[in-house]
């Protein structure tokens, strides 16, 4: 199991790294279903999580699952 740890400011993941692609997704999904745009801060946690999954080699560069 690969831990995925990342924060901004007052957000905080530390999980493993199945939870932290089904948090991304989801959060992607739900804002773009709803036509909004994720602030600012949400979305640099996204993020963080994304290059916490490349540093972990669960993504790719282009923030893609590694197959």
């Amino acid at each position: 199991m690969i831990i995925i740890k990342a924060q901004e400011k007052f957000l905080t993941f530390d999980g493993d790294s199945a939870t932290a692609l089904m948090l991304v997704n989801d959060l992607r999904e739900s804002y773009q279903a709803n036509g909004m745009e994720m602030p600012k801060m949400l979305s640099d946690f996204v993020f963080n999580i994304e290059v916490a999954l490349q540093d972990a080699g669960i993504l790719n560069e282009w923030f893609e699952v590694q197959a």
